[in-house]
C-alpha cells in the first residue's frame, strides 16, 4: 500500500510541476512590477509642535527614598501639577493646526483602593477650554526623564494632536519641554476608541 500512496504521490507531483512550463503566461514578474497598491491610512497632512512650560511639584507627596542611604531616588517622578504650550514649528497642512492657549494635567499619587500601604498613580486632565475634544492621558519614563502623552482628538475623529512634554529625572527640575505633532484625516482616525 505504502508503494502505490508513493507512485499516485509522486505522479500527482510531476503532474503539477509540468503546469504552466512553456505556457503564455508571460514568465514571470520583476519584484515591483505587480505590488500591492500602498495602504491608505486616510491621513492628510501633519504638522509638528514644540513645547515648553512648568512643572510644580507636590511637595506633599515625596519621591521615594532608597531604604540603604536614605536618599531620595532619581529619575522619572512626575508628581504635581503639569502646565505648558505648544506652538507650531512645522507644518504641510494648507491651514495651520490650531493649538490651545495652554495645556495642562495633574499627576498624583493616591492610596491603592485594595487598602494597604501601596498607592497607585492617577492622572487628571486639567486643560481649559476643550470644548468637544476626546483626550488620552498616559505618563512613561525615558532616558531623559517623565515623558507625558497628551493627546487629543477632534469630536467626528479626523483630527488628532499628541503633545509629548518632557520633565526632566532631575528632582529640582521646574522647566518642561517637548514636542508634539498633528495629523488630519480624511475619516475618524483617533486611536483611542
Amino acid at each position: 500500500m505504502t508503494r502505490i500512496a508513493g507512485a499516485v504521490f509522486f505522479a500527482a507531483l510531476t503532474a503539477a510541476a509540468g503546469c504552466g512550463v512553456g505556457g503564455d503566461d508571460g514568465g514571470t514578474t520583476p519584484p515591483g512590477d505587480d505590488q500591492p497598491p500602498p495602504i491608505d491610512n486616510s491621513e492628510i497632512c501633519n504638522a509638528s509642535f514644540t513645547i515648553s512650560g512648568t512643572f510644580t511639584r507636590d511637595n506633599a507627596t515625596p519621591p521615594p527614598t532608597d531604604p540603604e542611604t536614605g536618599t531620595p531616588l532619581t529619575g522619572c517622578w512626575p508628581i504635581g501639577t503639569w502646565s505648558f504650550t505648544a506652538t507650531v514649528a512645522s507644518s504641510m497642512c494648507a491651514t495651520a493646526p490650531t493649538v490651545l492657549p495652554t495645556y495642562s494635567f495633574t499627576v498624583a499619587r493616591t492610596p491603592a483602593p485594595d487598602g494597604g500601604n501601596d498607592t497607585v498613580q492617577t492622572m487628571t486632565n486639567t486643560t481649559p477650554n476643550m470644548g468637544s475634544l476626546k483626550y488620552h492621558l498616559a505618563m512613561s519614563s525615558n532616558g531623559q526623564g517623565c515623558e507625558g502623552h497628551l493627546e487629543f482628538g477632534s469630536a467626528d475623529g479626523t483630527q488628532y494632536w499628541n503633545m509629548q512634554p518632557t520633565l526632566p529625572k532631575d528632582l529640582t527640575a521646574t522647566a518642561i519641554s517637548g514636542s508634539g505633532d498633528y495629523t488630519l484625516y480624511k475619516n475618524n482616525g483617533w486611536p483611542w476608541q
